[in-house]
């Protein structure tokens, strides 16, 4: 028998990010970090994703932080806190996922590891 979402001390948390953009036009760009980590600046074509994990740290306050830019547009905002965002509303103990996929009309999320195209929710608009 497998048992699936089982329950850990230390989950493990995934941020997936997903460049679902059209064809022809500028690259997105996104930096992630935390104050311990930096993502580093990632450049998408249309279609490419890329992704990283971590555990909480001990007191449970690990954030990240990400700015996206696409061509002359941009956001940044808070992927991952704890108790306080979409993404770090994920369920206490178990494994997170979280998706976020860039879109001409703005920055969607999905939880769960294989998310279907309706399971996306428009979040944020470009700036």
């Amino acid at each position: 028998m497998q048992i699936t979402n089982a329950i850990t001390l230390n989950p493990k948390y995934t941020l997936r990010f997903v460049s679902d953009l059209p064809q022809y036009t500028h690259l997105v760009q996104v930096h992630c970090q935390s104050k311990d980590d930096d993502i580093e600046n990632r450049i998408l074509n249309p279609g490419d994703q890329f992704e990283f994990s971590f555990h909480m740290n001990f007191v449970g306050s690990t954030l990240y932080h990400c700015s996206f830019l696409w061509g002359l547009k941009h956001n940044n905002f808070d992927v991952f806190k704890p108790w306080h965002s979409f993404c770090g509303s994920v369920k206490p103990f178990e494994n997170g996922y979280c998706t976020w996929l860039m879109k001409d009309s703005g920055i969607y999320l999905a939880l769960g590891s294989n998310p279907s195209p309706g399971d996306f929710k428009f979040l944020y608009p470009w700036l």
